[in-house]
Formats: structure tokens, C-alpha cells, sequence
């Protein structure tokens, strides 16, 4: 049997870009190693992909998604690329999603 994996992102005291970097190793847990980049990203949410089923919530997205937009977009992309990784494989086991901050929940797909 999996392990499920369930985690709250909250951007809501970054200010600067290396702090969403920060806020991602704290909020999931990553490795002391984690290189605050989108490749450690990468490698560090693959690893997960492949130990349990993992449910991750984004809030108070919206200012750095402003703010750091080209930056925001990247991250984005790492998670999509990460949910179709091998083939789908992993795609029923890793779910991301945004809630905004009028309630309303978008899924990343």
C-alpha cells in the first residue's frame, strides 16, 4: 500500500524570489540539499512521485504570481511536468492544487 502524502504551501510572507524557494523546501519537506532551484525541484518532486500518493495545496499564490510572474510560471510548469512524468505514470498519484483567495480552487493539470 502507498503512503499518502498531504501538504499546505503558504506563499504568504515571501517577499522576495529565494523565499519561494524556501517557503517549497519548508512547506514539503525537502532535503537539507535542496538547491532552491528548478531543477532541485524537479529532482525532489520526481522523488516523491515514486513513494506514495501526494496531494499539495498552493495558497496565497496570487501576490508571487504577480509579483515574480516569469518565476511563478516556471515553478508552475515544474509541477505539470512532474504530474505527466514517465508517461503518466505517476499522473493518478500527484495532485496540485491552487486555492485561491476567494476560496476557488484551481487544479493543476
Amino acid at each position: 500500500m502507498l503512503d499518502t502524502y498531504r501538504y499546505k504551501v503558504d506563499f504568504r510572507e515571501v517577499k522576495y524570489y529565494i523565499e519561494i524557494h524556501e517557503v517549497l523546501k519548508h512547506d514539503l519537506e525537502f532535503p537539507d540539499y535542496y538547491g532552491g532551484n528548478l531543477d532541485a525541484l524537479w529532482d525532489c518532486l520526481t522523488d516523491q512521485l515514486l513513494s506514495g500518493i501526494t496531494y499539495i495545496e498552493f495558497y496565497n499564490s496570487e501576490k508571487i504570481a504577480n509579483k515574480f510572474s516569469n518565476s511563478w510560471q516556471g515553478i508552475i510548469e515544474i509541477f505539470k511536468k512532474t504530474k505527466h512524468a514517465y508517461n503518466d505514470k505517476y499522473s493518478d498519484r500527484f495532485f496540485v492544487t491552487i486555492v485561491h483567495n476567494d476560496g476557488t480552487r484551481e487544479e493543476i493539470k
